[in-house]
């Protein structure tokens, strides 16, 4: 059975040392803050989606060239490699990244890619993240970016703020990936309830979804996603760093497996919440209390649900 990782942000990835080495090359303001970790990782819950997606974005900016981002994909890969994975799906944001650096969107997607494809040992699918905070009336122009380079994507997805732009406005874009091929996750069900994971199987038809434990509010919600078999790529520390489980042995997996619901453990942001797959498959079984039954049948799901 194969070692695999849905779910995993390119912007959350990026080496600590990296990011400072990169800092003080170009006199960035994270070389002189006093405790740069502290605004890179997460120690603890912060209370919220907004205060975690902080931690992960603030990075972006101290790589401000083409071969930064080379550089920090291939390192992205390597961690993955080295914590024994056999394949990874690796999403990041060319507009946000084009935002934060000044870089033209299609220069980050050929680096990562050429970063991405650098490290032998295990496959790797590049995912393109449509962000909603940059608006739906640019939904069209972030999905045709990633078209400009649609042979390196397996997948498009639409992230950021959940609570503040609703799924809907987005079908036009998801509808234009659809066509083009490009399989379809969303985030659904961290930053807002039920009706956020509805709308993004109904309006995006999506196919898996990122997060959506808060599906375990809605019975009706978690028939249909059993009964479709729409995987759930769960993050369980990061769930707890934005508030969306109260404690690892609280988390709402344990609804979501009863229910029937596939499940896909995945890290989210590894060095924003200073983590490995391996060891959250640790804390699923000590601190969450999975079965050993009930992870063979994750790392299942994890299987069948790759794009």
């Amino acid at each position: 059975m194969r070692f695999i990782d849905l779910h995993r942000h390119l912007e959350g990835s990026l080496r600590v040392a990296t990011i400072l080495e990169l800092a003080h090359r170009d006199g960035h303001p994270l070389a002189a803050a006093p405790d740069p970790e502290h605004l890179l990782v997460a120690r603890g819950p912060l209370g919220g989606l907004v205060p975690f997606l902080a931690k992960v974005d603030v990075a972006a900016s101290a790589f401000p060239r083409a071969e930064d981002w080379q550089r920090g994909a291939r390192e992205a890969v390597r961690d993955a490699a080295d914590d024994g994975l056999d394949h990874l799906e690796l999403r990041f944001s060319p507009w946000f990244i084009a935002q934060e650096t000044g870089l033209a969107p299609e220069a980050v997607i050929d680096a990562v890619a050429d970063g991405a494809r650098a490290v032998p040992g295990l496959t790797v699918g590049l995912i393109g993240i449509l962000l909603r905070d940059l608006g739906p009336e640019n939904g069209l122009a972030q999905v045709n970016t990633l078209l400009s380079r649609r042979e390196l994507f397996v997948a498009a997805d639409l992230a950021g703020n959940e609570g503040g732009v609703p799924a809907v406005d987005f079908a036009p874009a998801f509808a234009r990936a659809r066509d083009a091929g490009l399989h379809v996750t969303v985030h659904a069900g961290e930053g807002a309830g039920p009706r956020s994971v509805w709308d993004a199987v109904r309006h995006l038809g999506a196919e898996r979804i990122g997060h959506g434990v808060r599906a375990a509010e809605d019975p009706a919600l978690l028939e249909h996603l059993a009964s479709e078999g729409i995987t759930l790529e769960v993050a369980l520390t990061s769930n707890l760093h934005t508030g969306v489980a109260a404690s690892y042995r609280e988390h709402p997996v344990h609804a979501l497996l009863a229910a029937g619901v596939p499940v896909a453990l995945a890290t989210d942001d590894p060095r924003a919440s200073a983590i490995t797959l391996s060891g959250e498959y640790t804390a699923a079984r000590e601190q969450v209390g999975l079965s050993q039954a009930q992870i063979d049948r994750i790392r299942q799901d994890a299987e069948r649900a790759c794009f």
